[in-house]
C-alpha cells in the first residue's frame, strides 16, 4: 500500500464525513498508515501533528501502551456483549467508577458523541413525562453551541453550516447567548462576561422553565465555534439555576 493508492480508493469507496467531496480535487486527504503518541504518518514516513485529537477525543495519543494492553486483554476474553438483558465486569467497575467520580449515579452508555446527546435528551424529557409534567418539552443550548449531526442534537446545535440544510427535519430549540470571552465588552473580564451571561439565562428560564426540559453546554470549550473559551463560574451559575 502506499499514499496515492490508498487516496484512490478512499475517494472511490469513502463518504468522509464534514468534508466537501469537491475539496478533494485541490485539498487531498491525509492517507495514514499509524500513529504513535501525539503524531500520525503516512505511507512515506512522513509525520502530522494531531492537534485536533482525532476531534478531541483521543486524549492520550495514539499507541498508548496502557490503553492498548487492557484492549488486547479484554479482546482475548471477551469481545461484545450487549447490555439490553446482560451485563459484564468491566462495565460494572467503569460504571462504579465513573459514579464515585462524578456523583451522578446510574452510567448509559452511547457509541458517540451524537448518540449520547441524543440519549441525554430523550432522557430528560422522559424524567419529567414520568413526574407527569408533559409540557416541559423544549431544549436551550448556548448561540454557537455544536453537540452532533443527528436530527435531535442537530436541533440543540446552533452552527448554521452544519444545520439550515436540514432545518425542515429538526425540532425548534432556544438559544442563550454564549459566555465566549472573546465577545466580551472592552475591559470586562471572562469571569464578569460569564455572569451577565449567566443572567440571560437565568432570564429566559425565569419566563420558560414551566416548558423547559434541560440546558445542554459544551463545558468550558466550545469546540466547533473555533476553540471558545469561557469562565468556569457560568457552568456553576447554569447548574444552579437548573
Amino acid at each position: 500500500m502506499n499514499n496515492q493508492e490508498l487516496l484512490e480508493r478512499s475517494r472511490q469507496a469513502v463518504w468522509h464525513p464534514c468534508t466537501q467531496m469537491k475539496q478533494h480535487e485541490t485539498l487531498p486527504l491525509v492517507p495514514i498508515s499509524h500513529g504513535k503518541g501525539a503524531w500520525l504518518f503516512d505511507f512515506d514516513g512522513k509525520r502530522y501533528l494531531d492537534a485536533v485529537s482525532s476531534w478531541w477525543v483521543n486524549l492520550f495519543g495514539h499507541g498508548n501502551p496502557r490503553i492498548n494492553a487492557a484492549l488486547k486483554d479484554q479482546l482475548d476474553r471477551l469481545e461484545h456483549v450487549m447490555l439490553a438483558g446482560f451485563t459484564h465486569q468491566p462495565v460494572v467497575e467503569l460504571s462504579e467508577r465513573l459514579s464515585r467520580l462524578t456523583g451522578l449515579g446510574h452510567c448509559f452508555y452511547g457509541s458517540d458523541g451524537a448518540s449520547a446527546t441524543e440519549i441525554a435528551l430523550k432522557m430528560s424529557f422522559h424524567f419529567w413525562r414520568n413526574g407527569g409534567k408533559t409540557e416541559k418539552t423544549r431544549f436551550v443550548s448556548l448561540q454557537n453551541g455544536y453537540h452532533g449531526e443527528t436530527v435531535g442534537a442537530l436541533s440543540v446545535t446552533d452552527v448554521a453550516l452544519f444545520k439550515d440544510t436540514y432545518a425542515p427535519l429538526l425540532r425548534a430549540s432556544v438559544q442563550v447567548p454564549t459566555p465566549d470571552w472573546r465577545l466580551a465588552e472592552a475591559g470586562e473580564t471572562p469571569r464578569d462576561f460569564a455572569l451577565r451571561c449567566a443572567d440571560k439565562l437565568r432570564n429566559h428560564l425565569e419566563k420558560h422553565h414551566a416548558q423547559t426540559a434541560a440546558f445542554i453546554v459544551e463545558p468550558l470549550v466550545q469546540g466547533a465555534a473555533g476553540m471558545a473559551m469561557y469562565h468556569p463560574e457560568y457552568l456553576a451559575r447554569a447548574r444552579a439555576l437548573c
